[in-house]
This record gives C-alpha cells, sequence and structure tokens, in this order.
C-alpha cells in the first residue's frame, strides 16, 4: 500500500494474513504480526518494525523476515526491519514469511512540519471559530448573474408551486442574488429580483401526457396533444398520426403507450412532420428564456427503445431520436435544452447531451455510492464536449437525518454535525471538477422542496476559492484499518485546497474515526465550515471514509 502527499508522508497499517489452500493434512503456515498499526517519523529519523511469527500452535518461533518498501524514496527499510524516513509523503513497509504478509504505513514529515503527529483523528479536528467569515466577491453586482467567478449555483424551483405566498417571496428574494441558474418557478418573479438569471422551463419532448382537446390539463410543455392537433391542421401536408409511435396499426388505437403518474403517447422522431411540429413548439416554450428543460431521459426511456411499427430496433429508435434533439436545438438556438439524463451514462446518452447542449445529472453527487470517481470523468466529457451540465447533490438538507439511519457510523468528524459534513463533501465533489469556466457548470445544492431555502441554504459555497490551477490528482491510496479500499483526491485553487476521499467500494458501511486517514499539509490551514466561517489553523488533518476538506491559509 503505498500513499502520497505533498511534503509529507501519511501511513496506514493494515495487517492481512495471506494463507495458501492445503489438504487438512499439510503443514499450516507460520502467521506474522507487527509491534505497531502506523507510525510516524521526521526525514532523517529511523524506527524498528518489530515482527512476530508464531506457528501453527500459535508457539513464538525465530524466522529471518524478508522486508520490503512501497517507494524507498519516502522510506527505506534494511533486513533488520529498520525503516529509515527519507522523504515526506507516505508509503508502506511490508514483512512476508512464507505466505502471510503484514504491513505497516508510515507517515514522513518534512522538518518544517509543526508539532507531533497522532494517531487520533480527534487531534486533528480543528475548533469552529465565528469569527472569520469569508465571503465571495460577486461578479456584476449582487443582483445580477453570474454572482461569483469560482462556482455557478443552480436552482429547482418545485418549491414555490407548494409555498405560501410570502414563504415563495421569501425564496425569490433570498435565492435572486445567489443563484444563477433556475428551473421551473414563477419566470417573471425571478427575472425580477435577478434580470440576467438563466431560466429553464420544464417540458417533455419524447412523450405526450394524453389530454384530448379541451380537457383542463392541456398544456405546451407537457400534455400538448391539443396544441398538436392545431398546428397540424394549419400544416396539412404532414400526417398527424404519423407524430406517434405504434404497435400493430396505424391508427390511435395503436399508439404505444406507457404510464408515469399519468398516460403518455411516444413520440415518432423520425417523422418530418414531427420534427417540424416540435421545433415549432420549443421555439415558442424557449422564447425569453435560456433554454429548455427536459425530463425524463436516459436509459430505457420508459419503453421507448422497444421496437415499434416505426423503428425495429431501439438503436435505430435513439439514433432518430437524438438528431430530433439535434434539429430542435439548431432551431432555439443560441438557446440550450438542458435534458435530464439523471443517474445513467452510456453512448447514447452521451450523444443527446451533446446534441441537445445541456446535461441535467439527476442525484449523481452521491457521496455513499462507489460512482463518485466515474461522474467526475463523464463531468470532464460534458464539458470538453461544450455541454452546460448541471451537477445535482442526492441527499438534500433534509434528507440527511434520515440517510442517518442507515449509515450509522458517519459522523460529524470534522465538522459539526453529519450534515454538515455530508453537504461539504457534496461541495467539494463539484469542486474536483469545475473548470476553467465554473458557468459551464452548475451546482444544484438540493430541490429544498419541504424548507424555505434560506433556512437550509450553505454559505460555504460563497466563499471564494478561486479558479482551479491543477487537475484533481490522488495524493494517497490504500486500506483502512476497517479493511476498506481508499483514494484520496486533492485539487489546488488559487485560494483554497480541496481533498476528497469518495467511497471507491460498493456499499462500503463504516465511516466512523476508526476509518479515518490522516493527510499532512504543507502549511498551516483552516478548514471551511458548512456556515462559511473558518476553523482554527490546522497542520493535518484526518479524512475519513466519505469525507472531505476545503482548506485556506
Amino acid at each position: 500500500m503505498v500513499a502520497h502527499t505533498a511534503n509529507r508522508l501519511v501511513v496506514l497499517l493494515t495487517l492481512s494474513a495471506v494463507v495458501a489452500c492445503a489438504p487438512v493434512s499439510a503443514q499450516q503456515p507460520e502467521t506474522i504480526v507487527i509491534d505497531s498499526a502506523r507510525r510516524s517519523l521526521d526525514v532523517g529519523q529511523s524506527t524498528t518494525a518489530r515482527a512476530t511469527v508464531r506457528d501453527s500452535a500459535g508457539h513464538v518461533v525465530k524466522r529471518a523476515v524478508a522486508w520490503s518498501t512501497d517507494n524507498p524514496a519516502i522510506a527505506r527499510v534494511d533486513a533488520n526491519g529498520v525503516i529509515t524516513a527519507t522523504g515526506a509523503g507516505v508509503t508502506g513497509v511490508s514483512g512476508r514469511i512464507g505466505p502471510s504478509v503484514v504491513s505497516t504505513q508510515v507517515s514522513v514529515y518534512s522538518p518544517s512540519a509543526v508539532g507531533t503527529t497522532k494517531n487520533d483523528a480527534n487531534a486533528a479536528r480543528p475548533a469552529h471559530i465565528n469569527e472569520v467569515a469569508p465571503r465571495a466577491l460577486a461578479r456584476s453586482g449582487a443582483t445580477q448573474s453570474p454572482h461569483y467567478s469560482h462556482i455557478s449555483v443552480f436552482y429547482t424551483d418545485f418549491y414555490s408551486a407548494y409555498a405560501s405566498p410570502s414563504d415563495r417571496d421569501a425564496t425569490i428574494g433570498f435565492l435572486g442574488p445567489r443563484v444563477d441558474a433556475i428551473m421551473s418557478g414563477p419566470a417573471a418573479a425571478w427575472k425580477n429580483v435577478n434580470p440576467t438569471i438563466r431560466y429553464f422551463p420544464y417540458a417533455l419532448q419524447y412523450e405526450v401526457v394524453q389530454s384530448p382537446a379541451g380537457k383542463s390539463n392541456a398544456s405546451l410543455t407537457t400534455a400538448f396533444t391539443a396544441d398538436m392537433i392545431r398546428w397540424y391542421a394549419l400544416n396539412p401536408k404532414y400526417d398527424y398520426e404519423s407524430a406517434y409511435l405504434h404497435r400493430g396499426g396505424h391508427d390511435s388505437t395503436h399508439r404505444v403507450a406507457f404510464k408515469n403518474e399519468s398516460y403518455r403517447w411516444l413520440i415518432n422522431p423520425g417523422d418530418a412532420g414531427s420534427r417540424a411540429y416540435q421545433a415549432d413548439r420549443f421555439v415558442r416554450i424557449a422564447q425569453g428564456h435560456a433554454g429548455v428543460f427536459l425530463d425524463e431521459f436516459g436509459g430505457s426511456m420508459y419503453g421507448a427503445i422497444k421496437p415499434t411499427d416505426e423503428f425495429a430496433t431501439g438503436a435505430a429508435y435513439l439514433a432518430s431520436e437524438t438528431a430530433m434533439i439535434a434539429h430542435i436545438h439548431a432551431a432555439i438556438a443560441p438557446r440550450i435544452l438542458l435534458i435530464n439524463i439523471a443517474e445513467y451514462w452510456t453512448p447514447t446518452d452521451s450523444a443527446i447531451v451533446v446534441a441537445g447542449g445541456g446535461a441535467q445529472l439527476e442525484r449523481t453527487n452521491y457521496p455513499f455510492g462507489d460512482r463518485t470517481e466515474g461522474r467526475w470523468t463523464q463531468i470532464d466529457h460534458l464539458l470538453a464536449s461544450g455541454v452546460y451540465t448541471e451537477f445535482v447533490t442526492a441527499i438534500s438538507y433534509t434528507e440527511w437525518a434520515g440517510v442517518m439511519h442507515n449509515h450509522p457510523s458517519f459522523d460529524g468528524g470534522l465538522y459539526n454535525a453529519p450534515t454538515e459534513r455530508g453537504q461539504m463533501t457534496q461541495l467539494a465533489s463539484y469542486y474536483m471538477s469545475v473548470g476553467a469556466d465554473p458557468q459551464q457548470l452548475s451546482f444544484d445544492q438540493q430541490n429544498f422542496w419541504n424548507i424555505r431555502p434560506d433556512k437550509a441554504w450553505a454559505s460555504a459555497v460563497e466563499v471564494d476559492v478561486g479558479h482551479p490551477v491543477r487537475a484533481r490528482h490522488i495524493i494517497a491510496k490504500g486500506v483502512d484499518s476497517k479493511g476498506q479500499s481508499y483514494r484520496i483526491y486533492a485539487r489546488e485553487f488559487e485560494r483554497a485546497l480541496v481533498l476528497v476521499r469518495p467511497a471507491v467500494t460498493w456499499r462500503p458501511t463504516v465511516y466512523g474515526e476508526d476509518t479515518a486517514i490522516e493527510v499532512p499539509l504543507s502549511k498551516p490551514m483552516r478548514l471551511l465550515h458548512r456556515d462559511g466561517t473558518l476553523g482554527a489553523s490546522v497542520t493535518r488533518v484526518m479524512l475519513r471514509n466519505v469525507d472531505a476538506a476545503i482548506l485556506f491559509q
């Protein structure tokens, strides 16, 4: 196990016995244990790793242990187990006797490091002080977007539909000077507070909610059959029925339908009339806005990829649907289609959002899954393809209490509460992927459906970390004391250092102090808290399984 950090070394100890399979009658292998699970040295110091070997009966025996180091540039080890620290960083030293192996993880610090190393995670827990409250510098004025030079914030406004008028007005008044993009909600009210906000009305595209003409649920954005009928009447060269997909006959009784809260028909993306109508419809929807949000894409798209009379294969349908999206995007340009592909990620999903110009990654900023690293790579691809991307948190402020029932060991750690730790991890995850232009990647903190946003706002998003000066990179990796693999990522910004320890295996179950990995810092730094304040100066932090730290000098 090798783990590297800038200017320092952090080493943890993992004990494992590898026993070869053998017949019952065969002699059982000897086992080895080591005197210390983790040790710390300054550059130039030495210590001796002492191993105890026992035979199959448990008796101590004298045997020659074969010692080795993962990285001699950080720590050397001789035949007697004497470890000498040669350079700051993290490495592993292993002892072997037959098939049994034990490894000690060692922390090596540069001579300039302040203080001594402690294995207790609480030793690196900074005191929370409230007198320091940095705020990001707003661009173009407090009421204009973009508000910040380091981050773009997105808000999905379903709350306004359920809130009282006073709560709705308070929400818009509070968030208007803070967020740069909105989906749904009262457009005029948002633009009255922030005239340059990017507004995306909600709509459906490849499906239409069944709504006979004259019914109260008819709408241009979701239940648009009445609008279709009027449009086709004005454009008689196109066949109205050809706008739908069918199975077994070309009439309304054979239209492909499904139910998702309401009954829907599937739209035919390959028909010339269908494409012309959809382009016209979206020009009207997008008028005066930054684009249109399209929901329910990704994956099987509610069976749309199953064979129909119009498309023999799902691949043929998806290719035609991608062309439809590109056709609509061209009609509304320079506006975009912000397409919700959720947690799906296939070549077709990629092609669709590239064709539309925008991607909403619903519920993908999820700390407890093992896909975080893959999501960062996905975002890299989208940004490189010129796709505006919305990175949406999977767990909102009010959901964290419920999450704790499933993850009881997820404590506050470096922070004052599990909710703070979780939200800071989600924010740090955004910083792992943001590019040179943060307006291309929006951070969606939560939907706030059941709580006023000003009651749950994390002011940490307003603190200016500056622009990234380096791509994310792994500074430490190995196995923690609970046997869980870990990788720790770092990314340097103009004003801050961001560290993230994501989940790297499926269903890790332990997140507490006993999973902590020590990360030395090259200089004293202060931890950013959820409320935008900074903690006391520290020279190292302890990152638990699923954890993060945003640090300022």
